[in-house]
């Protein structure tokens, strides 16, 4: 059965991954099985084998099969040696894949090997061409790897380890085949191969002894012929067969011996070359330096073919790879012949070429440090010896390449025998040897830089010194101790103390050890070991530990006394460097030093501790002068002198000390403070007896002769330096001296003693020379200082009186004093202000003023000084010094501040010593920084003496002042500020700060490091919301008070910060502000005129409107309460309210409730008894102002519409309420409301009236509601005249926009019943038009209004009245059905307003629209009383009363029915000139009226063909033509000739009327009446009558009655006679042009009747 996976598909398998035989591989191994696999092996083999296959299919089978390998090895194994049993000669592609499994499985290939040798010798035998004697060379290659890899490995393999002649006999004859032809051939490429199959054939043949010798002696041959190969393949060759070798311990002849080391060493440098051959090369060492350790692949040195077929090679970098491989091999050649080499290194060493022995140098190291082996000293012997014979040599290469040997030989395991003190003894000579040829006698300019970096190798050398490794203790101990105590190993002592404490713990008991010497070593006392580790143990970062744990092992070869104590003292040291490893030198000092006099103490020998004090001494110049170690000497040989018990000693000590000190050095000064005041712990008395002494003798008197002397040591400084020691010394012997002893002594024998030497500073022989200079008023202000902390030590400090004290604060401010003010250059400032606040401490306690007079000046003195930068720039290269002065100064500020609060911890005293500081916060950046800095110092010393309980009362005032800086435009402005708010939350807060709480506080300190004002904002935004949890409400006040002077005074980034901090104290405080609400609203109206900034007037705005939020009544009441006229800040604040929708509502709501709440005025007439207008209410009228303000701010139309009816009602009330009333009276009132262009102070109406437009323009936005230049809506409204007639419009216009609604009405329907005429008024005028509304239709509705109108037409009040017929006229209009039965009764309302006179136009003008809708038995009761009442009002002096009558006339006419014609035509008739005359009628509404009106009456004319021919006129004449009166009045005479007189007489009766316009008509008239009548016609009174009245006329005012006087009065002299007329031919002259243009005329006629018609 065929399996699926088949031949096929193994050939697809193939052919298809030829670039990837291991995924092929892969595939056959997941699909098939081990039959399969078989079949798969077989066909690869074949596919490999087949003929006409390519090299790349080769290949690919091949790797294939080294694939299938791995799980399948016998398999393929055997496949493979199945090709090679046959007896012809196989294809060279099985060799190669033979050789490639022997290369991947070694380990697997063993058990095959003997039997594949076997096969390959019978095939050696037929003939075969170079690229088969190849293959088989590659094959050996790696059966021979894989053999020695086994012997290496064997013991990881599953079966038994083959014996060697196994594997090793097969080799014999085919490697005599290859040495002895194949070698030889003719292809250089047979040749390589066979050479690279014989290196590792070697190292299996060297394993059987027959063939030793034979393999040894062919190595150089081999050598030779190698040169062509790649020389890092020969190298690691050689390397492999060198340790096999090494391991059979096979012998190495001469010959071979030097044959490798040729190989080895040239290529790093041709040995035996001199040093100019040697030049010529191009660094040869720098080559194998630089560049040997790179990690490179194998390289090849590439070769030039030269004449005789011999190759040239040229030196080519070393890899590393083939360094170590190099390496490798000579230290398995040391190994296999230790004489030999030594041999050959000696003689190359002895070569004097500096390159040559730093390469040999180096190549050594590297063996010394890969030799781990057992047979390591047996390498090393040699190698150190033959580096000994090199130590001489000082050139700098070689001694650091030397060192670099030593290194890893010391820090080998084993070194018995390898010359260790020699290397070591080596070490330290280059401590202080000059480096450069023998005998050189100058050095070059960079000899301290070389001998350095070699002391630096030399440390390093000692700090690997492995003591552990065998041989070393017996080598180095006791030795090493020469080297402790010498200065010159000072920077050794480190890794030194390291290794003796190492050696020490293995050699107990040796208790003589520092007795005579050692060997010839000089080994050092006790007293000085223990000085020299006293010392070094002082430095507990370097040596200090090493130093302790010497001590503590060598405690018996010290001194057998302090065993004991050195047992747990010792320990205790070293676990406190352990547990702080930055401990403060200081306290490590005093423990030392503690440790040292307990020390001494356990000894109790006078003797050794006056040795150890001649040991301290001496060991001095070992030290630089002012070092960390000379200070400590010094303070160890004062404690050494404490302790010692022998007082003539002592005192002699200390005086020779004194006497013998150079005051003019540094260190010879330090050494007189230092000794003498730890000498004074034990020796007070004495010490001080030995000071008085000796500053007794600097002022004793002198003789004649020693002046000039005094003189010179005065003028060189020295006595100055004197006394400025003496005044240091007395006060550290102060701080040192027994507490106990202090009190009796300080003010006579010490403070005295300080201030004498002072004064006498600057004297000579009793005479003052000078001032005195910089450093004797330091030593005073130091000697003060270390008095006053002495005197604070002390437990009884409170009970001693310092009498002096005011003396000695006077010295210290006239030095403040003195100090200049735009420099900072020394350090008497900082020193002076820290000696005021330990002075100031001292009893007797000062006074308040004496406290605020030091911190004063103290302040004076730092805070006016230049910026920081500006300082350093002025000191140049100090300005590091500079800088440190600075921050001195500023500490000591605030340690004299603390020193003051620890005397009185209160509140109270840290609010003025911020009236001393606050100043300054706006001088100058610098001073600021200053300020800010002195407030956090401040603030700090006041949190740590708070006394628990006490209220900060200045936490609101200082947040105020400090917060805003944390915007400041400077960092360090902000950084203190932050910390100053940060300290300040500690205080209020005391211990209830969260962990989150302290994270938020240090983030945001961070972030005001930004620059950016985005992030500077919002990191003092989040201190403000932690500190708001800690504010208390009682300081709200303070802090708003103080933080907006910031917001006025200060920068725009500190000021946009207060605004911050304000807003968010408001947020998240103020509903805890209850109680200051009213007060805090005053601060903010007093500040908001002078702000002028938009932004930060939105601030305070929004500050407002945050308290409204939770305090909406008081911020009401508050802003209600300011007095009128408002002003444009009140106004803004009302407006922000309205920005707020929710706070809007709700303020709306109440001002409206404000309006309309009843006053005490309510019912009083708009009109006082006396006739004047009274003040309108104040409260109602702020409201309304308010309500405008909010009105305008708010964002959207739905608040408005959902108070609608509230605020209309409201308003509107308002508006009836202020009719002509004034504005309420104040002294210094000021204009009100200055935006509005048409507002004035006197008419608060108007005021209403706006408010009531924003209101309505808000909710419709129609420009038919805003004023348009004309009488408008709001101008009736505040009209007291015409209040009516606006409320009617303006409820039409309600109705008409749906804005009417029931709430509306039932409000407004209370007002017809008020006590207030204005409010009967205003009701009376909404319901006249609020009757048109369908909600008012009802029978209900008008059954309530109906009463009232009905009342109301009787009221006093004309407008009322006219209001109420009004209204009773709509109804008639709107719902006639729901009064049937009271039509009569209104109906006699209207007749008897007719004879109202105040109310009879509106009675006209109702009945004008009523009739026309009303039944004429509704009418035909009152027809001839309402005719004869309209009649009586056509010539009535009111226009609007004429042209109401005209119109009703008109009316009349159209309801004349047959019953009452005839009375309808006579008082047509009897009216005929007033209807005639007003047709041009002063009034155009009027004349217009008259000519419809007229028009509707010519069916009552008299005539039939005046009618007909009106009638005929009527449908074309326009009725505005100018003549049309004319012509009717023609018409009418023409027509009725007996009405002429009549007619003539009525129209002269018109000649005495009050308007021009009137008597121009009847002039007009009476001519074309004349000009149909004749003399005799007229009564003879009459034509007097109208002569005079023309007469009269012809002087009238107006040029146009005039001019028709005369023109009718010439007229009526032409045609009738002159009849007493005194007028001359002129003016007869002047009548024809008149006449002729008199309508009617007979040539005129036809153009008027041609005019008409058009």
């Amino acid at each position: 059965m065929e399996h699926p996976f088949g031949n096929t598909d193994i050939q697809r398998h193939i052919l298809g991954h030829l670039h990837n035989a291991d995924r092929a591989a892969g595939d056959i191994l997941e699909e098939a099985d081990s039959f399969n696999v078989k079949l798969a092996i077989k066909t690869e083999v074949e596919e490999m084998l087949k003929e006409g296959a390519t090299e790349e299919t080769r290949g690919a089978a091949s790797a294939a099969l080294l694939g299938l390998a791995r799980r399948h090895f016998n398999d393929v194994m055997y496949e493979l040696q199945r090709n090679v049993r046959t007896a012809k000669l196989p294809h060279r592609m099985v060799f190669r894949t033979l050789g490639g499994l022997a290369s991947h499985y070694a380990l697997k290939s063993i058990p095959f090997l003997s039997l594949t040798t076997l096969y390959i010798w019978l095939i050696l035998k037929l003939p075969m061409i170079s690229p088969m004697k190849e293959a088989i060379c590659y094959a050996m290659e790696h059966f021979c790897t894989a053999i020695n890899y086994y012997y290496k490995n064997w013991q990881v393999c599953s079966f038994p380890r083959e014996a060697e002649s196994q594997l090793c006999s097969p080799l014999v004859p085919i490697y005599r085949r290859l040495v002895g032809d194949w070698m030889n051939d003719e292809e250089p490429q047979v040749q390589e191969a066979s050479m690279k199959a014989l290196w590792p054939m070697f190292g299996v043949l060297i394993r059987r002894e027959e063939q030793q010798e034979e393999i040894v002696k062919n190595v150089p041959q081999l050598l030779a012929v190698s040169t062509g190969l790649d020389s890092f393949l020969v190298a690691k060759s050689l390397r492999l067969f060198l340790d096999v070798c090494e391991e059979c311990r096979s012998p190495m002849p001469k010959k071979t011996f030097q044959a490798v080391c040729d190989f080895v060493f040239k290529q790093v440098l041709p040995l035996g070359s001199s040093v100019q051959q040697l030049k010529k090369w191009p660094k040869v060492l720098d080559r194998f330096i630089a560049h040997g350790w790179k990690s490179q692949s194998p390289e090849v040195m590439p070769q030039r073919q030269i004449q005789g077929g011999k190759a040239e090679t040229h030196p080519q970098p070393l890899t590393r790879a083939h360094h170590d491989m190099l390496v490798e091999a000579f230290s398995h050649l040391v190994c296999c012949s230790p004489a030999d080499a030594l041999d050959v290194l000696q003689t190359q060493m002895k070569d004097d070429a500096e390159y040559v022995r730093v390469v040999l140098l180096k190549h050594l190291k590297a063996i010394i440090v890969s030799d781990n082996s057992c047979e390591g000293r047996s390498r090393k012997r040699p190698i150190v010896d033959a580096v000994k014979c090199i130590l001489d040599d000082n050139r700098e290469a070689v001694i650091k390449a030397t060192l670099a040997f030593i290194k890893e030989l010391l820090r080998s395991q084993d070194v018995e025998g390898c010359a260790v003190w020699d290397m070591v003894t080596y070490v330290f000579q280059h401590f202080n040897q000059p480096v450069g040829q023998p005998g050189a006698k100058a050095c070059p300019p960079s000899q301290k830089e070389k001998e350095g970096g070699i002391q630096e190798i030399c440390i390093d050398v000692l700090e690997h010194l492995n003591t552990s490794a065998e041989g070393m203790s017996k080598i180095l101990w006791p030795k090493l101790l020469h080297f402790v105590v010498p200065a010159q190993y000072s920077p050794a002592l480190r890794p030194l103390c390291r290794c003796l404490k190492e050696l020490a713990v293995t050699q107990p008991g040796e208790s003589a050890l520092f007795l005579g010497s050692c060997k010839g070593v000089k080994l050092p006392s006790a007293q000085g070991l223990f000085a020299r580790l006293l010392v070094l143990a002082s430095n507990p970062n370097q040596t200090g530990k090493w130093a302790l744990q010497l001590l503590h092992a060598m405690c018996c070869n010290i001194h057998a006394a302090v065993n004991k104590l050195w047992g747990t003292q010792i320990p205790f040291l070293w676990e406190s460097i352990r547990g702080n490893t930055e401990a403060g030198n200081q306290e490590w000092e005093h423990k030392l030093l503690q440790f040292l006099r307990r020390s001494l103490e356990t000894i109790a020998d006078s003797h050794w501790i006056r040795n150890l004090t001649r040991e301290f001494e001496s060991q001095m110049s070992s030290y630089a002068d002012q070092s960390a170690e000379r200070s400590f000497l010094y303070k160890a040989l004062g404690t050494s002198l404490t302790s010692c018990e022998d007082l003539p000693f002592v005192k002699n000590e200390i005086l020779h000390i004194i006497g013998s000190a150079n005051y003019m050095e540094a260190s010879e000064k330090e050494k007189v403070i230092l000794v003498l005041s730890y000498s004074a712990m034990g020796h007070f008395d004495l010490t001080l007896a030995a000071l008085h002494k000796f500053g007794e003798g600097l002022e004793k008197k002198t003789k004649l002769s020693e002046v000039i002397s005094h003189y010179k040591d005065y003028y060189q400084g020295r006595r100055g330096h004197i006394h400025q020691t003496l005044m240091l010394t007395y006060g550290k012997v102060a701080l040192c001296a027994p507490k106990e002893l202090l009190f009796s002594r300080v003010e006579t024998d010490i403070v005295k003693r300080v201030l004498q030497h002072y004064y006498n500073s600057g004297q000579v022989l009793g005479v003052s020379i000078v001032n005195k200079d910089i450093n004797l008023k330091l030593a005073f202000i130091q000697s003060m200082t270390d008095i006053g902390h002495a005197l604070h030590e002390t437990q009884d400090s409170q009970g001693f009186q310092l009498t002096c004290k005011k003396e000695l604060l006077s010295v210290m401010l006239d030095f403040i004093r003195e100090e200049p003010l735009d420099s900072l250059s020394t350090p008497i400032r900082p020193k002076a202000i820290l000696a005021l606040g330990g002075l100031s401490k001292l009893k007797p306690c000062l006074s308040l003023e004496d406290n605020r007079d030091l911190l004063d000046q103290s302040i004076k003195s730092l805070f006016p000084l230049p910026p920081l930068e500006q300082l350093k720039g002025e000191m140049g290269k100090d300005s590091e010094s500079t800088k440190g002065l600075y921050d001195c100064s500023m500490e000591a500020l605030g340690e004299l501040m603390k020193a003051m609060l620890e005397e009185q911890p209160t509140s109270e005293l840290v609010d003025e010593m911020f009236q001393l500081i606050d100043p300054w916060f706006t001088e100058t950046e610098g001073s600021r920084e200053r300020a800010l800095q002195a407030s956090f110092q401040l603030l700090a010393a006041f949190q740590e003496s708070i006394r628990s309980g006490e209220d900060f009362l200045q936490f609101g005032s200082l947040v105020a002042l400090l917060a805003p800086y944390t915007c400041d435009s400077s960092s360090q402005c902000r950084q203190w500020a932050g910390q100053c708010i940060t300290c300040l939350l500690h205080i209020q807060a005391r211990s209830g700060v969260t962990a989150e709480e302290e994270q938020e506080m240090f983030s945001a300190c961070q972030d005001l490091q930004s620059e950016l004002p985005s992030v500077l904002f919002k990191a003092s935004a989040r201190m403000a919301k932690v500190v708001s949890a800690y504010f208390p409400p009682d300081q709200a006040l303070d802090f708003i008070e103080d933080i907006l002077e910031d917001l006025v005074s200060g920068n725009e980034m500190c000021a946009a910060a207060a605004g911050h901090w304000l807003l968010t104290i408001l947020k998240e405080c103020g509903g805890a502000m209850e109680a200051q609400v009213s007060k805090i609203l005053d601060v903010f109206y007093t500040h908001l005129p002078t702000i002028k900034e938009e932004s930060l007037r939105q601030v305070l705005v929004d500050a407002i409107l945050l308290v409204a939020q939770f305090h909406l009544d008081a911020v009401f009441s508050s802003l209600l309460g300011r007095r009128l006229p408002m002003d444009s800040e009140t106004g803004e604040l009302w407006r922000s309210l309205g920005r707020d929708l929710f706070l809007a509502a709700l303020i709306l709501r109440r001002l409206a409730a404000t309006v309309m709440q009843p006053s005490i005025s309510e019912t009083a007439s708009a009109m006082s008894s006396d006739g004047t207008s009274v003040f309108a209410n104040e409260e109602p009228l702020k409201a309304t102002c308010a309500i405008y303000e909010v009105m305008s701010a708010l964002p959207t139309e739905k608040t408005l519409r959902d108070l609608f009816p509230e605020l209309f009602c409201a308003l509107l009330q308002q508006v009836s309420k202020t009719l002509g009333q004034k504005m309420p009276s104040y002294e210094g009132r000021r204009r009100l409301f200055r935006r509005e262009q048409h507002l004035s102070e006197g008419n608060p109406c108007r005021l209403s009236v706006i408010s009531l437009k924003t209101l309505l323009l808000r909710l419709t936005s129609e420009p038919s509601l805003a004023d348009t230049g004309g009488v408008s809506m709001w101008v009736l409204l505040r009209d007291p005249s015409t209040h009516q007639e606006g409320v009617c419009l303006l409820t039409s216009h309600l109705v008409q926009r749906g804005l009417l609604d029931k709430e509306i009405i039932e409000h407004v329907l209370a007002w017809m019943n008020s006590g207030s005429e204005k409010l009967r008024l205003t009701s009376m005028a909404f319901f006249v038009e609020a009757i048109r509304h369908p909600a008012l239709s009802e029978r209900e509705q008008l059954q309530t209004i109906f009463p009232i109108l009905v009342e109301r037409a009787g009221d006093h009040h004309p407008s009322i009245r006219q209001m109420a017929v009004r209204g009773l006229g709509n109804i008639l209009l709107v719902a006639p059905d729901k009064v049937k039965g009271e039509k009569k009764n209104i109906m006699k309302i209207l007749l008897g307003a007719l004879d109202d006179t105040q109310v009879v136009r509106e009675s006209l003008q109702v009945l004008a629209v009523v009739l026309l809708h009303l039944k004429q038995k509704d009418v035909s009761s009152f027809f001839k009383n309402i005719t004869k009442r309209t009649l009586s009002y056509l010539d009535d002096d009111n226009p609007d009363l004429r042209c109401a009558s005209l119109r009703l006339f008109g009316v009349l006419a159209t309801l004349a029915k047959p019953r009452f014609q005839g009375f309808f035509a006579d008082q047509v008739r009897k009216n005929l000139v007033p209807l005639l005359i007003h047709q041009q009628d002063p009034s155009p509404q009027a004349s217009e009226a008259c000519r419809i009106a007229f028009l509707k009456l010519v069916p009552f004319l008299p005539k039939r063909k005046l009618r007909a021919c009106l009638e005929e006129l009527h449908p074309t004449a326009p009725l505005n033509l100018p003549y049309l009166h004319v012509y009717l009045c023609r018409q009418l005479v023409k027509t009725n000739p007996e009405m002429r007189g009549e007619i003539l007489q009525n129209t002269a009766a018109y000649f005495t009327s009050s308007w021009e316009e009137t008597r121009t008509v009847a002039l007009d008239l009476s001519g074309v009446i004349l000009e149909s009548m004749d003399l005799p016609g007229l009564e003879n009174s009459f034509q007097l009558q109208l002569l005079d009245s023309l007469k009269v006329l012809q002087e009238d005012p107006s040029p146009r009655v005039q001019q028709a006087a005369v023109d009718v009065a010439a007229y009526i002299t032409q045609k009738w006679g002159e009849r007493g007329d005194t007028r001359g031919e002129g003016a007869r002259q002047e009548l024809t042009p008149t006449c002729k243009s008199l309508p009617g005329t007979a040539t005129e006629a036809p153009s008027v009747q041609q005019e008409l018609r058009e």
